[in-house]
């Protein structure tokens, strides 16, 4: 193997593999959250919510299984829907068990006979119908006609209040081998893909995948949900989080299900350690840029920027200089981050582009010497002196006091609110160029006294 090459994580797992499908609107999502006891997925009224598959663990008397979450199978030629159902046929090949989720209060429609022979047709392993929205006892009986799909596990439950979700796991169990304990996923670099929609986020993690990871189309927003993927590397490994495109908070589009992708794309982002943010390198900076990295800064997490679809630039070298001399000032708070030009069609530059997440998130945890950085910075104040309404800053001491972000309090005769940000800012980019901390917030505090 080369050694940056760029290894897809399709082995086999260890882990028992649990799939979900069924139409759209059925409860997928709330039963993902359900057994994997997390609110990743989101869940919306709006039939199609979920698009991408995505992944979640879940635990049940000692044993430990990846539950897959997948898009709404439904009829239809656009690219969306037939992207879709080539990943539930895949999942449903792979699966140990598949549960096949049916809408108890609509009934059994034409809809499911039909998913029914085709699931019959590609002979998949363990099946069990879960009958949906039974929220009550009275309610069972809506399951007695399921049976007629020809499977012969049907279980009725309600995945929003929880009903019966113990008897499904008991069902699961019965056949799914046990697994090795789960792995820490506290130990993998988690990388957020962020930017506003239509950038090429999908693209990007498929790129570095090898792989149809994610469900790929020209219209904007078609990822909705924040999706987990494990990506192996020269032995590391590296947890990515695609996200939805995130939109100005003044966008028209902020109430409803834009309003949840947003809430869900800061989720992902709380999440992350490292946020690539990517561009379009045929659009230039547009306010929807500046908007996703404010947050960035916000959050207070590394970044790495990525100006991607390089392949489609007639002038790179005029392209290239547009965003050296713009990037500062439309993004000054960002400045601070690496800036790579890249394409995730052809990938040109991405392994460059994973080498500076690595990089940047070691930037982002690591630790300072304190008498190290005390001279440090005693010496960039003995030769550039500060003052305010005629006093003079004297500079005691600093101490890192936390990591991720670097934080630095700077014992002096000065609060925070008497040192100005330009003379704040000298001091982070002289921090910076000493130490090459590139990609990585500083904070930097000033607190009266000597201790």
């Amino acid at each position: 193997m080369k050694k940056n090459a760029i290894v897809t994580p399709r082995a086999p797992s260890s882990l028992p593999t649990v799939v979900l499908i069924g139409r759209p609107n059925v409860g997928k999502s709330t039963l993902f959250n359900r057994l994997c006891e997390t609110r990743r997925a989101l869940m919306s009224d709006i039939p199609g919510t979920t698009r991408d598959w995505q992944e979640g663990r879940a635990y049940w008397n000692g044993r430990t299984f990846r539950v897959i979450d997948t898009g709404g199978f439904a009829p239809g030629n656009d690219d969306v829907l037939a992207g879709v159902r080539l990943q539930v046929e895949r999942w449903v090949k792979e699966a140990d068990a598949t549960l096949w989720l049916v809408d108890g209060l609509e009934g059994l429609t034409a809809a499911d006979q039909s998913l029914a022979g085709w699931m019959r047709s590609r002979s998949p392993k363990r099946v069990i119908v879960v009958v949906n929205k039974t929220d009550d006892s009275k309610r069972e009986v809506l399951a007695a006609e399921f049976h007629r799909l020809g499977f012969p596990e049907v279980v009725a439950v309600s995945a929003s209040h929880g009903r019966n979700v113990n008897t499904l796991l008991e069902m699961m169990e019965e056949n799914l081998p046990p697994p090795p304990p789960p792995e820490e996923e506290t130990a993998y670099p988690k990388v957020a893909l962020v930017g506003r929609p239509n950038v090429g986020k999908s693209s990007m993690l498929n790129a570095f995948l090898g792989e149809d990871r994610m469900i790929v189309s020209s219209v904007p927003g078609t990822t909705r949900d924040s999706v987990d993927t494990l990506l192996e590397k020269d032995d590391k490994k590296i947890l990515f989080i695609d996200t939805a495109g995130l939109r100005s908070k003044k966008s028209k589009g902020s109430e409803g299900l834009e309003g949840l992708t947003r809430i869900m794309s800061e989720r992902a982002m709380d999440r992350a350690e490292v946020a690539v943010l990517l561009l379009d390198a045929s659009e230039g900076i547009t306010e929807g840029d500046i908007a996703v990295g404010r947050l960035i800064d916000e959050k207070h997490r590394a970044c790495v920027v990525a100006v991607n679809k390089w392949d489609l630039v007639q002038d790179r070298f005029r392209t290239a200089r547009y965003y050296r001399d713009n990037y500062s000032e439309e993004l000054p708070f960002m400045a601070w981050a690496p800036i790579l030009f890249v394409s995730a069609k052809t990938k040109h530059h991405l392994p460059e582009l994973l080498e500076a997440v690595l990089k940047t998130r070691e930037a982002y945890f690591r630790s300072y010497n304190e008498e190290e950085i005390t001279a440090f910075l005693w010496r960039q104040v003995q030769d550039r002196p500060y003052s305010h309404h005629a006093h003079k800053l004297v500079f005691h001491g600093a101490a890192q006091v936390s990591t991720a972000p670097t934080t630095i309090v700077c014992r002096c005769s000065m609060s925070d609110d008497d040192v100005h940000f330009s003379y704040r800012r000298h001091l982070e980019n002289a921090f910076r160029k000493r130490y090459d901390l590139q990609g990585a917030p500083l904070i930097l505090k000033f607190k009266r006294g000597r201790r």
